[in-house]
């Protein structure tokens, strides 16, 4: 495993970046709706993150679309990271169902169900 990390400052669409990125990672203590999460989910990125209240575990289904780890639990973020850099397959599996994620959670899904929904009233 390489020991260096890019950190390329600022970045006006930071998409690109995150798209190629091996990983994911977002630690947080607290959230109400992580859109950078969501973000990562549209993107395809292989996703780590906290499950902290409210937010990562429903924006990851519970976990199937992205590694979610205790809280304040260090070792099992960096062996979950860890595992998403050495293990090409399991990575390329989260980037897959992160992208699944997102087609479930895209506004043209959203707009049929509400269209469904009034057609019914």
């Amino acid at each position: 495993m390489g020991s260096s990390v890019f950190m390329p400052g600022y970045a006006d669409n930071p998409h690109a970046l995150m798209r190629r990125a091996t990983a994911f990672a977002l630690s947080s203590r607290f959230e109400g709706l992580p859109m950078v999460l969501l973000e990562a989910l549209a993107l395809g990125c292989p996703i780590v993150s906290t499950d902290c209240p409210s937010g990562p575990a429903e924006a990851l289904d519970g976990g199937r679309a992205g590694v979610l780890v205790p809280m304040g639990d260090d070792a099992a973020m960096a062996q979950a990271l860890s595992r998403v850099v050495e293990d090409t397959e399991w990575r390329d599996g989260l980037r897959q169902r992160a992208l699944d994620r997102a087609d479930e959670l895209s506004a043209e899904r959203a707009l049929k169900a509400w269209e469904s929904l009034l057609a019914e009233v």
